[in-house]
């Protein structure tokens, strides 16, 4: 593709914008210094670009002129090269040399979804140059018709004081209005905003898109020129965009609409908590942040800090003890953040599960079967319930306290931090609940004091023999004070007790429970025998003998689905039968990898601080502030 002899010539045809051209030769431009990270940006002061900087967005004012993108619409002197779906025209109101802006052959919105691959590849088309979108709400002047735009690379920088990320494949983001993309070589940059236009926009007439964010913000006016200081480009970059790290939250259940509120938060009704757990419910909740629709999915973009505030109310009570309201703070932020790294740096790919292998069935489930958003706001991530559950001060002061600090582990990377409600008294490791990848963090130990000597669990007697009595343990809790600070009202619907339980399933019971949750016929149960358990006691393999089926199942999690309504409490049990009865008398609650929540509230308790917690349930990582 000649870019530069097609420029030429449109410029040879069209005296008018060739004009405009060579008027950027005497543009007025300075250099300021910012105040907040103490890099240069650039001014310009470019009369020509109020066709633009001063163009009116609303619905009505779109309505009421003709698209200027539409080719029946334009000049007869403009002439375009047709690439893909798209044409390539030069912009007749330049910012730069070989400006060009490259509008859809048809007349649509202007939405990234479904072309984030498209424009990768008009980056790789035009060697030199930097392709960039405007969102909807994010500067663009022709919000109805889908179009980006290029420049010269060397012209663009990403040097301001906000946030950005890379993103690797479609998802909500590319949905979002309310973004900025640039991409260079293929490598696609996204610039979340907060607002389209500053509130000094009626003073100054500065309406900031993909130049403005990428080194230079356009003045119209004179005036406007010279109130540009240094001190009020940072205020202008800084109150569009955002300062932290934003998720994209895919809401649960049946949502699929929302209501704006006056205040700027959402409401939405029918989202699903606990699904397919004994507390499954559909609740009407509140949002702050940014609604995004998504394909058939609500999706709440929040920044990072924010969303821990309602994480941490949700997944358990938000009148815990501010060490460790700490500690899940910083064990959430890690979680999310190592997820977010690993999802956005490549495609999606399907839930993580093992293949059966012969007459065996062994998966395990993790959260990448998310595609399009980061995190679900269900417990198969981190609980997420919006303003909902941001209910205490002290979640809030825990949230600040620790700000961008994360677990870092020895090699270098945010640590994997998982966290289950009560790990029975000893640790599971990673690799015995998901994927076959050792964590140094993620290890097996006593929720006890350093010195206390862990048996070997992995042997069935040692492993029965623990199940059976009650060892000592920090959450070996009864302390009804201690457990509120855990749990909601709706975890504490079950059985008061976590560290110790038992369940009795008839035969017949049991027979048909586990035809109807595998979609297999066993026939009658005959046996359950564990045929593999992992550094808690949990088994990971179990043998189910039916009278037309014998079959091993795992990992953890399949085999708490197969033996429970909903999900039983942990695969951590022994089996005993008794007459016409199975009883499971079983330890824990959940997997039992990483920090143990009831332990943790324990050692909490007794004046332990989030740093010491931490150390405990995570060793070998060290808190590091990014």
């Amino acid at each position: 593709m000649q870019i530069k002899e097609f420029i030429d010539r449109q410029l040879a045809q069209w005296p008018e914008v060739a004009a405009r051209y060579r008027a950027l030769e005497s543009v007025v431009s300075k250099t300021v210094t910012l105040p907040s990270n103490g890099k240069p940006y650039s001014v310009q002061f470019n009369p020509a670009r109020a066709v633009s900087t001063r163009a009116k967005v609303d619905a009505a004012s779109i309505a009421a002129r003709p698209c200027f993108l539409c080719a029946k619409n334009r000049p007869q002197e403009q002439i375009s090269i047709e690439w893909e779906d798209l044409e390539i025209l030069v912009n007749p109101f330049p910012i730069f040399p070989d400006h060009l802006t490259i509008p859809a052959r048809k007349h649509s919105p202007q939405t990234l979804e479904g072309r984030i691959a498209q424009m990768k590849r008009l980056s790789l088309a035009l060697p030199g140059f930097t392709v960039f979108f405007n969102g909807a709400k994010a500067g663009a002047s022709a919000p109805d018709h889908f179009h980006f735009q290029a420049v010269p690379s060397h012209y663009m920088s990403l040097n301001g004081p906000f946030h950005t990320y890379e993103l690797a494949d479609e998802g909500a983001d590319a949905a979002d209005e309310m973004i900025n993309a640039v991409c260079t070589d293929g490598s696609l940059t996204v610039i979340p905003r907060s607002k389209h236009r500053p509130g000094c926009y009626t003073e100054i007439g500065v309406s900031p898109a993909g130049i403005d964010l990428c080194g230079t913000m356009i003045a119209v006016s004179r005036e406007d020129f010279d109130a540009l200081t240094p001190e009020k480009v940072d205020e202008i970059l800084r109150e569009v965009t955002v300062h932290e790290p934003q998720l994209y939250v895919g809401l649960t259940g049946s949502a699929t609409e929302f209501i704006a509120n006056p205040d700027g938060t959402w409401t939405v009704p029918g989202v699903r908590i606990g699904d397919g757990f004994h507390w499954q419910r559909d609740q009407t909740l509140r949002y702050g942040g940014h609604m995004v629709r998504y394909g058939e999915r609500l999706i709440n973009r929040i920044g990072l800090e924010e969303y821990l505030k309602s994480v941490i109310s949700s997944e358990m009570s938000a009148t815990s003890s501010l060490e460790l309201l700490k500690a899940h703070a910083v064990i959430s932020r890690s979680w999310v953040l190592a997820q977010m790294r690993s999802t956005r740096s490549r495609a999606c790919k399907g839930t993580a599960v093992g293949e059966p292998q012969g007459a065996d069935r062994l998966q395990w489930f993790d959260r990448d079967d998310h595609q399009g958003f980061d995190v679900c706001s269900d417990d198969h991530c981190q609980r997420y319930q919006g303003l909902t559950r941001q209910t205490s001060p002290a979640v809030n002061d825990a949230v600040e306290a620790t700000r961008g600090e994360v677990l870092m582990t020895s090699e270098g990377e945010i640590a994997d931090a998982r966290f289950s409600k009560c790990c029975g008294g000893a640790f599971e490791v990673f690799e015995n609940c998901w994927e076959p990848r050792h964590h140094s963090y993620l290890v097996a130990g006593a929720d006890a004091p350093v010195d206390t000597l862990l048996p070997d669990l992995t042997d069935e007697t040692a492993a029965s023999r623990w199940i059976l009595t009650r060892p000592a343990a920090y959450c070996n809790c009864e302390d009804s004070d201690v457990l509120s600070q855990v749990l909601n009202d709706f975890d504490r619907e079950t059985t008061p007790d976590f560290y110790r339980w038992e369940v009795s399933y008839g035969v017949d019971e049991l027979s048909e429970l586990i035809a109807r949750r595998s979609g297999l016929d066993f026939g009658t149960i005959e046996a359950l025998t564990p045929k593999a358990r992992g550094t808690s006691g949990r088994i990971t393999r179990l043998e189910i003998r039916g009278s037309r089926l014998t079959m091993i199942v795992g990992k953890e999690l399949l085999i708490r689905r197969w033996l429970s309504e909903t999900h039983l409490r942990s695969s951590a049990f022994v089996v005993e039968r008794r007459d016409s009865a199975f009883v499971l008398r079983g330890a824990g609650w959940g997997h039992g990898v990483g920090l143990c929540q009831i332990g943790a509230a324990m050692m909490a308790s007794r004046g332990v601080d989030y740093r010491t917690i931490l150390r405990h349930y995570f060793p070998t990582t060290t808190l590091f502030l990014i």
